[in-house]
């Protein structure tokens, strides 16, 4: 990612190793938005969501919420006894 933000999107040092990963994600979709618009007989396909799972997820991660992660012991506490 750090590469697609200092090379594509011209971001310094500083600002791509600060972004997460989901707002250098959206930067590239919208610059290669405006490639696509400002390019004469260039397209784009559109990527809509599979579900309503998968577009909550990419909201999700848009807004930086993220799920608990799941409890793998069921219920079990984890280490040595």
């Amino acid at each position: 990612m750090f590469q697609y933000a200092t090379g594509w999107l011209g971001w310094s040092r500083s600002e791509a190793l600060d972004a997460p990963f989901p707002d250098i994600e959206l930067a590239l979709d919208g610059k290669v938005d405006f490639l696509a618009a400002t390019t004469p007989g260039a397209r784009r396909k559109t990527r809509k969501p599979r579900d309503a799972a998968e577009l909550k997820e990419r909201a999700r991660a848009v807004f930086g919420l993220k799920r608990p992660a799941p409890d793998m012991g069921m219920g079990k506490s984890r280490g040595a006894g």
